[in-house]
């Protein structure tokens, strides 16, 4: 056990644990006041040094609950307003997939009293920051497939966001969970000469990181382009948006907002923004294609594609002078597949949402690719998937402009900060990437966002209105976009190997 001040045990622990988890959501959007979130981890850290197993784990649900119950309860909205629960119901559901997430921390509490404990100081905080990487990415895969509130996303407003475009967002997770952990030492180490050392460490990262953004900042670009774009905001009500009845005013709402703006080198249309199948509305479709087509213009919508009456997709659409189709390949648990859902569907409307049985895409999709630029196409969930906008940038041609093009439907979260911290995430893509994000919604937030996450100009939420302009957009090269995750394997694997050469306590 590392020599700290003492952390409390019992009900006080618990109590510190799930302030502490509460905390942490405070340093993402909207308020991303991202020391909290630094000193939140700290604190957990904190907890856990020397404790028994048992109570690690009970820690660690505490501490999850808090996380969780703060920074994703916003999936209540959507249960409540939109599935039809009654909220007692919805409470309850709500509070479960909360706990559910909470057994991440309940694992990380295990781990540290199981195995991290044994180590000396320094192999600590290198396991105890490996043991959250991996828990992270755990969560953002397979069936839970969840990956926000990433510790890394609270630097798209910080002084580390460089290091995003050598090594990723986790890459910057794991070295914020490092300089939480010599917080804490700095804090709480009862050695004097160990807190000054650990005072040195501390402004020596951050010299690191903060030297990595600025040089990221003032980097030459790669290639600029001035491309003219329309995004159209429609701010259709989810409750009529698959209503039949509605159909009608809702597509020529849409032709009417994008009347003025054929003749753009692009013009967006937001996730499932013709409410039909693609085999419905085959007229619809060709007439948006002429339309394209006469004006010089490439059009993109979200629609849904099928393709058989068992198999049918979450799709982009593009029309015009170059023509492809794209499936979305993370699907939203629960809002376009239902887990188990033989045994769950019917119990109540949630769970028999519209368009909640979509097939996964391809993993073998590329790049959008026209004469002026390529367009990696992201479909709402899919932007918070860092290594599959990775892989669909790889896919462009080496000397085309490149965009991310990312079309998203938050309407089901309400007026909560889902959708903030939604557009956070897409943020921090432009970051990795070195690339500038195109992103249409239903009701906000439509935005054009930079190669280095700033934001050029934006619609706000709950506005019917059009997004357009000529923009001067620039590619930067990175890190990143040409390795992936590679170099933040290598480097974890060299400390781990460090870590274990060093001699146990």
């Amino acid at each position: 056990m590392i020599t700290m001040a003492k952390s409390p045990t019992g009900w006080l622990g618990l109590m510190l644990a799930l302030i502490a988890g509460a905390l942490y959501p405070l340093g993402f959007a909207p308020l991303e006041w991202w020391p909290i979130s630094i000193f939140s981890v700290s604190a957990i850290w904190w907890l856990l040094n020397g404790q028994s197993r048992k109570y690690s784990m009970a820690l660690g649900f505490s501490y999850g609950m808090g996380y969780f119950g703060v920074g994703v309860s916003w999936v209540y909205v959507s249960i409540n307003t939109f599935g039809n629960a009654a909220p007692p119901l919805a409470v309850l559901l709500t509070i479960i997939f909360i706990a559910i997430l909470s057994l991440f921390f309940v694992l990380l509490g295990w781990l540290n009293a199981r195995f991290i404990n044994r180590f000396n100081l320094i192999s600590q905080i290198i396991f105890f920051a490996t043991a959250w990487l991996i828990l992270d990415i755990a969560r953002g895969s397979g069936f839970v497939s969840f990956p926000w509130l990433y510790l890394g996303y609270t630097q798209t407003s910080g002084p580390l966001l460089g290091v995003a475009s050598y090594l990723g967002v986790h890459g910057v997770t794991f070295l914020l969970v490092v300089i939480a952990c010599l917080v804490t030492l700095a804090l709480t180490h009862t050695n004097k000469k160990a807190r000054s050392n650990t005072l040195l460490a501390l402004v020596l990262l951050m010299m690191i990181g903060t030297s990595a953004s600025l040089y990221e900042v003032k980097k030459e670009t790669e290639q600029q382009k001035t491309l003219t774009i329309a995004l159209i905001q429609p701010n259709i009500d989810q409750h009529i948006k698959w209503d039949r009845n509605y159909f009608t005013s809702i597509v020529k709402g849409l032709f009417d907002q994008t009347e003025h703006y054929w003749g753009a080198d692009l013009i967006v249309w937001p996730e499932a923004a013709i409410p039909a199948f693609d085999t419905q509305v085959p007229g619809i479709l060709y007439e948006l294609d002429e339309l394209a087509k006469s004006s010089g213009s490439q059009f993109i919508t979200g629609i849904p594609m099928l393709e058989t009456r068992e198999e049918y997709y979450a799709g982009i659409k593009m029309l015009g002078s170059e023509q492809a189709d794209y499936h979305k390949q993370q699907l939203v648990p629960f809002g376009e597949y239902v887990p188990l859902g033989n045994w769950i569907r019917g119990m109540i409307d949630f769970f028999d949402l519209p368009m909640s049985s979509f097939t996964p895409g391809s993993s073998q999709q590329t790049a959008l690719k026209t004469e002026k630029a390529d367009y990696i196409p992201a479909i709402c969930y899919e932007i918070a998937f860092s290594g599959l906008m990775q892989q669909l940038a790889t896919s462009t041609d080496e000397n085309q402009f490149k965009a991310i093009v990312t079309i998203s439907n938050d309407t089901w979260f309400g007026e909560s900060w889902g959708p903030i911290q939604h557009f956070q995430i897409a943020k921090m893509r432009a970051i990795e990437t070195g690339l500038p994000v195109i992103r249409g919604t239903n009701n906000g937030i439509t935005a054009i966002i930079d190669d280095k996450g700033r934001v050029i100009n934006q619609i706000d939420r709950f506005q019917s209105s059009e997004l357009a302009g000529a923009f001067l957009l620039e590619n930067r090269n990175t890190w990143f976009r040409e390795y992936g995750y590679w170099s933040l394997l290598v480097l974890v694997m060299l400390l781990i190997i460090t870590a274990f050469a060093l001699r146990k306590r």
